[in-house]
């Protein structure tokens, strides 16, 4: 709680002006800036997290959520081995780049709505833009190997990548266990990042920030297994 400099009243964490005087209490953050935000996510992450939530507008988490949509449909292609239905990389990149930026707006929505639900039902104090900020933000680590670890992969193995054929493992076993490794490195980070910006922005204890964070998880594992399923049932008909 913060207490009012003026007439000493007690206010949420992320109040910007006094309920009982209407003073202001601490300063405005109108807008957030890609650069500097992403960098204090990955520096000092609580901080971040907490100029996030006091912010009026949620800035670049659109952007955010669409490398993260381009990141998992990347993934999706290598999951599913969709190489194998085109002649060559550009046109898969194309359509993985175009598949992305569907996902990640799809995911930005509903995503947000399980993950607010969720932490609203824990007793979590933020609003939905809140939420969706946290979110967003979260995917920082995600959304930076969209430029980093996915051109390298992509270099290293091509085609293989997507195919299977031979499998990327048998191409170059140290590279695809490094690369995969650095994959899965930073899904595990931006978790971590969703269950501190959850504690911060909707004041939940580490256990409630988990239990939304893990429950989100689930809906778009839930998610990817529907899909699953339904490529094989596709494969053997």
């Amino acid at each position: 709680m913060i207490q009012c400099p003026v007439c000493h009243a007690e206010n949420n964490d992320f109040a910007v002006t006094c309920s009982h005087c209407r003073g202001f209490i601490q300063d405005r953050v109108p807008n957030l800036d890609l650069f500097e935000t992403g960098w204090t996510v990955l520096e000092s992450p609580r901080k971040a997290f907490r100029t996030i939530t006091l912010a009026e507008h949620k800035n670049y988490v659109l952007f955010l959520f669409t490398l993260f949509g381009i990141s998992l449909s990347f993934t999706g292609f290598w999951l599913f081995r969709l190489g194998r239905y085109f002649e060559n990389l550009l046109d898969l990149m194309w359509s993985a780049l175009g598949a992305g930026v569907i996902l990640g707006l799809a995911a930005a929505i509903v995503l947000t709505g399980a993950y607010h639900g969720l932490a609203k039902l824990l007793g979590g104090k933020t609003g939905f833009r809140g939420s969706l900020g946290l979110i967003g933000y979260s995917l920082t680590p995600i959304a930076l190997t969209v430029f980093i670890l996915l051109p390298i992969e992509l270099l290293t193995f091509g085609m293989y990548m997507f195919t299977w054929n031979p499998h990327p493992y048998t191409v170059k076993p140290l590279s695809y266990i490094i690369l995969v490794g650095f994959d899965a490195v930073v899904a595990l980070w931006s978790l971590a990042l969703a269950v501190l910006g959850t504690r911060v922005g909707h004041q939940l204890n580490t256990g409630k920030a988990l239990i939304a964070v893990l429950g989100t998880v689930a809906i778009l594992g839930g998610a990817v297994l529907v899909v699953s399923q339904q490529f094989h049932l596709g494969d053997q008909l």
